[in-house]
């Protein structure tokens, strides 16, 4: 069952979500998330528009030293990129089934200061959040899904 629009509210997206499914899509068809099958991730709004995502690879590899001075470069590398989070405010635009992140800090310093914007609809007690159409390292528009399950 859907949502409709007069329900729409910060209200509504206020609480913890965990992701229980990712996925991409390109004209071709469906594709892994980025960040691998299985990928792992926590949400979290409250209902005065601050928000905060973490999203982490299934796969992810523990480092080789618990001491960071002794870990490889690669290893930084490879754990850097199995993992995204970031957090800020957000506004909803209920007539374009819109939340924009509006980023504060980041994993990612080029976000900090950026938006994401976010597709959103509410089926089955589910948020389901999906991205503008994103132009990948291999030039094909990706549009990337993330269902959410309330906790």
């Amino acid at each position: 069952m859907s949502i409709k629009d007069q329900q729409i509210s910060p209200k509504l997206f206020a609480g913890s979500w965990r992701l229980v499914d990712s996925y991409a899509e390109t004209d071709q068809g469906r594709r892994p998330f980025p960040l691998g099958e299985g990928t792992l991730g926590f949400v979290m709004y409250d209902d005065r528009g601050h928000m905060s995502a973490q999203l982490m690879s299934a796969s992810r590899e523990s480092f080789s030293s618990r001491n960071p001075g002794d870990v490889p470069l690669e290893e930084f590398k490879a754990a850097y990129q199995g993992y995204t989070s970031y957090y800020g405010t957000y506004t909803l635009d209920v007539d374009e089934r819109t939340i924009t992140h509006h980023v504060q800090g980041s994993l990612a310093q080029s976000w900090v200061g950026g938006v994401q914007i976010r597709h959103f609809e509410f089926i089955d007690g589910r948020l389901i959040l999906k991205t503008p159409p994103i132009r990948g390292s291999d030039g094909v528009k990706v549009v990337s899904t993330l269902t959410w399950e309330r906790i």
